[in-house]
């Protein structure tokens, strides 16, 4: 059950003119699963975050490390919703034929590595790649060889919860929420967040936004759910301040 400081911001934030509701996938909107391609949504959780996106004062955002493509495999196409795949380099537009090149380059190094290690798998994505050892038999060893391949390339390089990914583009999560937060002229934010790329959006917001922390781990946001859960139900209160508040 979330906590009196997290219901009352959540009813200071719901007044906002406009608002700028924001959130990571997995971790969040998702459990954490052992296979990545079987991340389903938490079927509460998406549902009020689909209502909260259809309130006028609204505009949501979806930003994942995933592709938009692969996330919309798993959401759908929720009228409201923008989606923001590559840990928010997918919102500064394309790269160009070097940076296809690397992409391709570090694929394969990382294909290698999986050969290597029974147990782990790469995630090709539209602006890099990623290197799965939730499963791998040895994954400390698994973890060292890819981050040893990723080194060898110009890219941001992304530890995240057993997973080694590699972004070639510029762009976090954090300059992906300012940039999509100027455009839609909000004027408070709050986003929810489990991750240690979530942590670019939690140093970028000032009073009145919200930053969620989901789960465990140092953070810069102010206020922590427990899990998809929490996030659910933090996600309908939000959704009931705004409907009084129409």
């Amino acid at each position: 059950m979330i906590d009196h400081a997290l219901d009352h911001a959540l009813e200071r934030v719901a007044a906002a003119e406009v608002l700028l509701v924001a959130s990571d996938y997995d971790g969040v909107l998702s459990p954490i699963v052992a296979d990545p391609a079987r991340a389903i949504p938490h079927p509460d959780g998406l549902a009020a975050f689909v209502s909260v996106s259809t309130h006028q004062r609204v505009r949501s955002v979806l930003i994942s490390g995933r592709s938009p493509e692969t996330l919309g495999s798993f959401v759908g196409s929720p009228v409201g919703i923008r989606l923001v795949g590559n840990h928010g380099a997918g919102a500064h537009g394309s790269i160009d034929e070097k940076g296809e090149f690397t992409i391709a380059a570090i694929t394969d190094g990382l294909a290698g590595v999986a050969e290597r290690f029974p147990g782990t798998e790469v995630e090709p994505k539209s602006l890099g790649a990623a290197f799965h050892y939730r499963n791998a038999a040895d994954p400390v060893g698994a973890a060292e060889a890819a981050r040893a391949v990723v080194s060898r390339f110009d890219a941001r390089t992304i530890h995240g919860k057993q997973v080694v990914e590699v972004v070639v583009g510029h762009g976090t999560k954090g300059t992906a929420v300012e940039a999509i937060r100027t455009e839609t002229g909000a004027d408070a934010a709050i986003y929810f967040g489990d991750d240690v790329t979530d942590e670019d959006v939690f140093r970028t917001l000032t009073e009145p936004d919200v930053g969620v922390k989901v789960g465990n781990g140092d953070t810069a946001a102010a206020y922590r759910v427990r899990g998809p859960d929490e996030v659910a139900e933090a996600l309908t209160v939000l959704d009931g301040y705004l409907t009084q508040g129409r």
